[in-house]
């Protein structure tokens, strides 16, 4: 075990149950030749929190050299073993979110596929599934994301295009095909578009970004005037620093924001908390919440071609 940047043995009084039970687990998941199956009832068990995203990584890893079966009732553990297995790959994330949203909702609520929004035969072969197993669309919610951030002089001609192949091209694709199979059914839809602040409003460094959130807004416009007639909805939901649980804020994008902001990226969180008028932190459910709410006709059917920001409060992107 490693403790205080020592190797040393366990103690025999230290080898609980559950400590033991983890050891064993550990052992298995990272041997180089692994059972052709593999089954962990409970794996979580006995376990600290904070070492459940490296349990997940074990299991996603192992997925990759076996068949792994995960027998649990952390949910936790199940969106950390999801989060690794999309850096994986993409199919095998799909797999495990499957799985991990099916145990939450039943199984027949859920499907995942893998898609490439850059790509026309991607998108399509994506929404062709949809229809498939559920016989229409009612609902979009498009949310693919990177972020990027760089002076504007050093700004390269490949960051621009990566900001617009996804955060422009590839919501118009996808908001495109939605658009299409709504109107075709006749009975209406929903769009939400989520977008960003940065849409409205200019950030330092960050010019491929914000230009590329800026056409997304301006994208669900028009989904909502042309969609009107038609009983199809689009609105937008503009986040703003959702540091807890987004790979956004996990990579490149935290170190240049605190550099663009002269802070420590530990200082972040507080930072653009203090920085809202209400002074607190926006979270992935905040979101989610907004998302809904827009979506859901018994909640907005008479709203469409809007903006509701989720920011905690901020002046400058106050849209009337």
């Amino acid at each position: 075990m490693r403790q205080h940047g020592l190797l040393r043995p366990l103690l025999a009084s230290e080898l609980s149950d559950g400590r033991l039970g983890y050891l064993l687990l550990i052992a298995a998941l990272l041997s180089p030749r692994p059972p052709a199956l593999m089954i962990l009832n409970e794996p979580e068990t006995s376990l600290h929190p904070d070492l459940l995203p490296a349990l997940a990584g074990l299991i996603a890893t192992a997925a990759e050299r076996a068949q792994v079966v995960v027998v649990s009732h952390s949910r936790p553990l199940l969106r950390a073993t999801e989060a690794v297995a999309r850096e994986i790959s993409p199919e095998l994330g799909a797999a495990v979110g499957t799985v991990a949203l099916g145990k939450e909702f039943g199984r027949d609520a859920v499907r995942s596929v893998a898609c490439d929004v850059t790509s026309e035969a991607s998108v399509l072969a994506a929404f062709g599934s949809a229809v498939r197993e559920f016989g229409g669309l009612d609902i979009l919610v498009s949310n693919a994301g990177i972020a990027s951030a760089a002076p504007l002089d050093e700004t390269t001609l490949e960051l621009w295009e990566r900001n617009q192949r996804i955060l422009s091209t590839g919501y118009f694709l996808v908001g495109r095909e939605a658009f299409r199979l709504m109107k075709a059914q006749r009975v209406g839809g929903s769009i939400v578009v989520v977008a960003s602040k940065n849409g409205l409003v200019a950030s330092n460094q960050a010019t491929a970004y914000c230009a590329a959130k800026a056409a997304e807004i301006q994208l669900s416009r028009n989904f909502a005037l042309e969609g009107a007639p038609l009983g199809i909805r689009s609105n937008v939901v503009n986040p703003d620093a959702v540091l807890r649980g987004s790979k956004i804020w996990s990579g490149k994008w935290s170190e240049e924001r605190a550099a663009a902001n002269k802070i420590s990226e530990q200082e972040l969180e507080e930072f653009y908390r203090d920085r809202s008028m209400l002074k607190r932190s926006v979270y992935p459910e905040d979101i989610a919440e907004a998302a809904y709410f827009l979506a859901a006709d018994h909640l907005s059917a008479k709203s469409t071609g809007n903006i509701l920001n989720v920011d905690a409060g901020n002046l400058a992107a106050f849209t009337r």
